[in-house]
């Protein structure tokens, strides 16, 4: 059988036989091991890959569902302003190691069918997960800033968006 046949997404329950801990919309509570704790959705899974969206979140304390569903995710829009398109950043990280870790469910999410994913970058620890989170977060923050004074500029990068534009 020729090596393309053979490449296929695999049960989006499973890796390697085992079931995984979290499912597509599960919101996550993730401790960074310094006091601090970060937030991330289940966009999907992938493989042996979850498909994580970072929200805006870094406090001392666990995240809650009511902070996923007034919060920001990282992520852009295009299209136009009548015929807006959501797409979410996408940080894919090992199931088996995400399961490992002192990672929660602490609600879900109905997302929209009509998300799209807008980026993906691979990640091997919470620790890169939280480097990432320290360094996009300003940027982030900025840009959607600007596009607010400025909405021609809204379809241009990458922003914070409103959970609230993708749930059900």
């Amino acid at each position: 059988m020729p090596f393309l046949k053979r490449l296929r997404q695999t049960s989006p329950d499973k890796v390697n036989g085992k079931l995984v801990k979290f499912r597509a919309g599960d919101c996550l509570s993730i401790d960074c091991k310094n006091g601090n704790y970060i937030a991330a959705f289940v966009y999907g899974k992938f493989n042996a890959y979850y498909l994580l969206t970072l929200i805006e979140y870094y406090k001392t304390v666990k995240p809650q569902l009511p902070d996923f569903i007034r919060g920001k995710f990282f992520g852009t829009r295009f299209g136009s302003w009548e015929d807006l398109t959501y797409a979410v950043a996408i940080r894919m990280i090992k199931c088996k190691y995400i399961d490992s870790c002192d990672v929660e469910k602490v609600g879900d999410i109905k997302i929209k069918s009509s998300v799209t994913r807008g980026s993906y970058s691979y990640d091997k620890s919470i620790e890169m997960l939280l480097d990432i989170y320290l360094e996009e977060f300003p940027i982030r923050l900025e840009k959607s800033k600007n596009a607010e004074k400025f909405p021609d500029l809204a379809f241009v990068s990458k922003h914070l968006v409103e959970v609230k534009n993708i749930i059900e």
